[in-house]
C-alpha cells in the first residue's frame, strides 16, 4: 500500500440540531494545513435545517441522514462504519480545530504503533469553562483534566475530539459497536478509554495540539452535570454504573468502591436539595442500569477475556482519592 494511503484521515461527526455551529466546525476542517481525506456526517434526525446547510455549503462531505435521534453512540458508530481511512478523528460538531491540529496529531500517532489515541488541549469558549488537557481517571468514575501536563501518556483525552487509529477502534468494538449503544449518550468516552487501556493501547497528550469547544451545545451550553435535562442526567448516572460493571477488575472495584459510593451520594443529595425537579433521574438511572446488567455482564466477559494490562497500569493513570 502506498505510504500516503497509510496516512489517510477520516473525520466522523454525528450531528443533532447543530446548525448554530457545524458550519464553523467544517470550515475549520477545510482550513487544516493537512486536510482530511474524507468527512462523514451522520445526522440524527435534526429539525433545525442543518442537513440542508451542510449539503449546500460542503457538498464534498458525505452526509447520511437518519429519520430520528438514535443517540450519540449510534450516530458515531454509523459514521465510523461508513468511513474508510486508517486514522479517524471522532469530532463533536461544536469543536473548531486549530489549523495544524490534524498534521500534528498524525505525527504524534505515528511515533508508536501502540498509540491508539492522540489528544491535545481543548480550550473552553464559555465564561468560566475550563480547558481540558490530557485526562486521568478518578476513582468516582469521572475524568480529571491533568493541568500542567505537556506531553506523555494519559488515561484519555476529551471525548469531543478523539484522533485515533482505526485498528484500535476495530480492536475495541464489541459485537460491531465501538461505542456501547446501550449508553445512548454521555460517559461513552470514559468507557472507550477504559477498554483501550485494558487492551494496552496508549493515549498520548501533546500540548501543541489544540482546538476550541463550545461544550454541550445540543443542551444549550449546560456544561455542568446538575444543569442538564432529566433525560441526560439519567443517562449520565446510568452509564457510570454500567462502565464500572463492565470494566473494573475485582482489585480496581475494591479500590474505587468507597469514593464511587460517596460521590454518588453527593450527586444524589445535590439533586434532591438543589434541583428536586430533576431528582427523578436517580430512580430512572438505577432502573435502567438494572435492566441492562445481563447484557453488560456479557460485554464484561468479552472485555476481561481480552485484557492485557494490570491493575497497576490503570492505577498509574488514576489521580486523587476522589
Amino acid at each position: 500500500m502506498p505510504a500516503h494511503l497509510d496516512e489517510g484521515i477520516s473525520v466522523v461527526i454525528a450531528n443533532w440540531n447543530g446548525g448554530g455551529h457545524i458550519l464553523d466546525c467544517l470550515s475549520s476542517l477545510y482550513e487544516q494545513s493537512r486536510r482530511p481525506d474524507e468527512i462523514v456526517i451522520v445526522d440524527n434526525g435534526s429539525i433545525d435545517g442543518s442537513p440542508f446547510l451542510v449539503r449546500q455549503k460542503f457538498p464534498a462531505a458525505k452526509l447520511l441522514t437518519r429519520p430520528l435521534n438514535e443517540g450519540f453512540c449510534v450516530g458515531y458508530n454509523r459514521a465510523i462504519a461508513a468511513s474508510r481511512h486508517p486514522f479517524v478523528l471522532i469530532l463533536n460538531s461544536d469543536v473548531f480545530l486549530d489549523p495544524s491540529f490534524l498534521a500534528k496529531a498524525l505525527v504524534a500517532a505515528k511515533e508508536d504503533d501502540r498509540i491508539g489515541w492522540v489528544c491535545g488541549r481543548v480550550r473552553g469558549m464559555r465564561e468560566g469553562q475550563p480547558d481540558f488537557s490530557g485526562c486521568y481517571l478518578r476513582r468516582r468514575i469521572a475524568l480529571a483534566s491533568g493541568e500542567g501536563t505537556t506531553t506523555g501518556d494519559v488515561f484519555a483525552g476529551s471525548g469531543a475530539t478523539i484522533f485515533c487509529r482505526r485498528t484500535m477502534l476495530d480492536d475495541l468494538a464489541i459485537h460491531g459497536e465501538v461505542y456501547d449503544e446501550a449508553y445512548f449518550a454521555y460517559i461513552e468516552d470514559l468507557d472507550l478509554a477504559w477498554r483501550a487501556q485494558l487492551r494496552g493501547w496508549r493515549c498520548v497528550y501533546r500540548d501543541e495540539i489544540s482546538c476550541r469547544h463550545i461544550g454541550s451545545a445540543s443542551q444549550g451550553g449546560r456544561v455542568r452535570v446538575l444543569d442538564k435535562s432529566v433525560l441526560f442526567l439519567t443517562h449520565i448516572l446510568k452509564n457510570r454504573y454500567l462502565t464500572l460493571i463492565k470494566n473494573a477488575t475485582p482489585g480496581i472495584a475494591v479500590r474505587f468502591f468507597a469514593p464511587f459510593v460517596l460521590g454518588e451520594l453527593a450527586i444524589w443529595m445535590a439533586l434532591i436539595t438543589r434541583h428536586p425537579g430533576r431528582a427523578r433521574a436517580i430512580p430512572s438511572a438505577i432502573a435502567g442500569a438494572v435492566r441492562l446488567i445481563p447484557q453488560t455482564l456479557k460485554k464484561r466477559r468479552h472485555v476481561m477475556r481480552r485484557r492485557t494490562t494490570s491493575d497497576r497500569h490503570l492505577l498509574g493513570l488514576t489521580r486523587g482519592i476522589w
